[in-house]
């Protein structure tokens, strides 16, 4: 064959892969399994060590304040709102217990840097912290831990003071517990979609294959593809962060890559035999031919993922992660458990000699490929037509970071930023503030006078009160002779 001399050495390897499969097939799908058994209880615990965040590049000036915020103000990583609601109003006893209980035990957790609330600053700071009806207060804490430590702690937090009381509603919301939520989420919409997605798949193969056992190999390939994936982003978060969205990206793409090579493979076997050559020669061949072909194709899409890796985002840098490794994980289970799986199952995989008999040209599929090559610029111009229709409602999206509301309707984030944003005059969760991180030689006229250029921007307005009391100067940044206003102004939209 010509594809032979044009690549000696991978058909070498493919041809012994091949041979491998004919002399001992039960030992490659058996070393196959403890493989899967081994990944699968290093790797399915993954999800514990991913995170939510991600969505933004550290390099920019909004993650820079935050750092500052966090290690020069002691403000915590990420802002934990929790809301108590109470008919009687924030300021009746029970209400008045239930917030400051919740304030006294998230004062004495380790894991919480700041804390303010309506019952423990002056009445003038408190307004932004109180409903405009006055029945609901929120409590704002500082939590620690970066994107992946402080959801974890700030769910112990919630298991512990966010429950309801002597009439007093208690509800969690704010970055941390958004995070939380995501993965919580995530982790949830996985399960359901392997639940629905995998049946359905494998209802489809049935009929593609033409049987219960060659529906099931690309199940089993999809498996080790996608285990594989998940004990490979696990070694990989032990030296960077990766995002939980990688996990949905490592099933779909697992599910539908096995279901490629397999059916290409397989397909490859049953013309082989339809053409009167003997299994072992069929199956040599396959691999050489259509083997070559499912490494290329993975190469391709392996190449494709990986350059995610160069964007300064750890969300996008987690799929180039996730889609090398399953891509790989794919294509070496494919050309190694299909081969075997055809040699041990035999005619239990069917070989469908009828259909496969017919002349190529016969096929539909043949007349379309002609069709479409004698016409080739017509077609092309369909084509683009078609999806360009199909992406046209795409052109009015609006982009921008998840919030409260990605989680649905009656999840505790979402129902804080709901209240958030009609209940309040001022909405907490999308403050901005802007921080100065050197202020020597600056006078107080001219911090003061910043500030007041600022609650002139048009589409903002200064906040009437700070989410948290002022925040000091740093000692080393104190203009002299002169007290400095604080460096840092929230503003709010």
């Amino acid at each position: 064959m010509a594809g032979r001399n044009a690549h000696p050495a991978e058909d070498t390897l493919l041809a012994g892969i091949a041979g491998l499969a004919l002399r001992a097939p039960r030992r490659v799908i058996g070393v196959a399994l403890l493989i899967l058994l081994g990944a699968a209880v290093f790797g399915v615990p993954v999800a514990a060590r991913l995170s939510a965040g991600g969505l933004t590049d550290p390099g920019a000036q909004s993650s820079k304040a935050t750092q500052l915020l966090a290690r020069t103000f002691g403000q915590g990583d990420m802002p934990l709102l929790i809301t108590v609601s109470s008919a009687g109003g924030i300021h009746s006893g029970p209400a008045h217990a239930v917030g400051t209980d919740i304030v006294r035990t998230l004062q004495q957790a380790p894991a919480v840097a700041m804390v303010t609330s309506p019952w423990t600053v002056p009445p003038p700071a408190a307004a932004p912290l109180i409903s405009t009806d006055g029945t609901i207060g929120v409590i704002v804490a500082g939590i620690t831990g970066g994107d992946n430590g402080a959801p974890r702690n700030a769910e112990a937090l919630i298991e512990k003071v966010v429950h309801d009381r002597d009439g007093v509603t208690v509800r969690a919301g704010g970055q941390a517990a958004m995070m939380l939520q995501i993965t919580r989420q995530s982790e949830k919409d996985l399960k359901l979609m392997e639940g629905i997605a995998i049946p359905l798949s494998f209802a489809v193969l049935v009929w593609v294959f033409g049987g219960l056992v060659a529906a099931a190999l690309p199940v089993a390939v999809g498996a080790v593809a996608i285990v594989g994936t998940l004990a490979a982003l696990r070694i990989i978060s032990f030296t960077t962060d990766v995002s939980i969205f990688a996990l949905n990206l490592a099933v779909a793409m697992g599910l539908a890559l096995a279901i490629d090579y397999t059916l290409l493979l397989l397909s490859r076997f049953r013309d082989e035999l339809a053409t009167g050559a003997p299994r072992d020669v069929a199956l040599s061949r396959t691999m050489v031919c259509a083997g070559r072909t499912v490494l290329f194709s993975a190469m391709t899409v392996a190449l494709s993922m990986s350059a995610m890796v160069l964007f300064p985002i750890y969300a996008l840098k987690s799929f180039a992660y996730a889609g090398v490794a399953v891509v790989v994980f794919a294509a070496l289970a494919a050309v190694a458990l299909t081969p075997a799986a055809i040699v041990a199952l035999g005619d239990r995989l069917g070989s469908r000699p009828a259909a496969a008999a017919r002349p190529a040209d016969d096929s539909r599929w043949y007349r379309l490929a002609l069709f479409a090559m004698r016409r080739a610029v017509p077609v092309g111009v369909v084509v683009v037509i078609v999806l360009v229709a199909l992406g046209a409602p795409f052109a009015g999206a609006s982009w921008g970071v998840p919030d409260d509301r990605v989680l649905p309707a009656s999840s505790s984030p979402h129902v804080v930023g709901d209240q958030l944003r009609t209940r309040f005059s001022t909405d907490l969760a999308t403050n901005l503030t802007v921080v100065i991180p050197d202020v020597d030689g600056i006078s107080v006229a001219e911090l003061d006078r910043y500030a007041a250029e600022l609650s002139r921007v048009p589409m903002w307005r200064r906040s009437p009160h700070p989410v948290a009391p002022s925040l000091p100067v740093r000692p080393r940044d104190r203009p002299r002779r002169r007290r400095p206003s604080p460096p840092a102004v929230p503003l709010s939209p």
